[in-house]
């Protein structure tokens, strides 16, 4: 009896044991998950984290509102055919002109060419109108005083008073009047084309005062 007495006993206290040590391990648990709760909403987020979301929202906010502009005008586009056939034919001579309007890199490299075709023949065969046009140009450009200016649907090249660079030597620059303006327009580009030198060169290969 004794002995029976004293394994029981042994058993009770083995069998208390593994419950305090369960309920040891399951209150470290829930204490380590709350705690990573509570430092986890109360951590900030990071610098790169918080400059992405500052950049990000307002980025796809934009583009949901381009896409809702766009179905409705697709939308009301569609409801209206004709309207939208004489609208796009109103716009493609505008979208034309934008898409052909020639830059000053344009005029430059017309420039060089007309340049070379009058090295090409002999001085005294020379048109004197498109010498001079030809010449004027290289001279402003020698100077730093052509100036380029897009209209958007059309480019004009005008002569400027001074250099700009001379601005910083203290220079100054005086204003023409309105009517000055006109006098100061070198050449037009539009369509891919510039007008007035093309209206120089024609017949640059005869001489007029050779004739007279």
């Amino acid at each position: 009896l004794q002995h029976y007495f004293i394994q029981s006993n042994l058993s009770y206290v083995r069998s208390m044991l593994c419950i305090a040590m369960l309920r040891w391990k399951c209150t470290g648990m829930l204490c380590t998950r709350a705690f990573s709760q509570k430092t986890g909403s109360a951590s900030k987020p990071g610098r790169l984290r918080r400059i992405g979301s500052a950049l990000y929202n307002p980025a796809v906010n934009t583009l949901r509102d381009y896409k809702d502009v766009f179905v409705e005008a697709g939308q009301k586009l569609a409801k209206r055919p004709l309207k939208t056939c004489l609208i796009t034919l109103s716009l493609s001579p505008l979208v034309y002109l934008w898409y052909y309007n020639p830059t000053l890199t344009h005029f430059q490299n017309a420039t060089v060419h007309n340049h070379h075709r009058l090295l090409l023949i002999n001085r005294q065969i020379r048109n004197k109108t498109s010498e001079e046009f030809i010449d004027h140009i290289r001279a402003l450009q020698s100077q730093g005083r052509l100036g380029y200016l897009s209209l958007g649907l059309f480019s004009l090249v005008y002569s400027r008073h001074l250099n700009p660079e001379l601005r910083e030597f203290g220079a100054v620059f005086l204003r023409p009047r309105w009517a000055e303006y006109l006098d100061r327009v070198v050449d037009v580009g539009l369509v891919g084309r510039w007008w007035f030198m093309e209206q120089a060169m024609v017949d640059y290969d005869i001489n007029e005062d050779e004739w007279r």
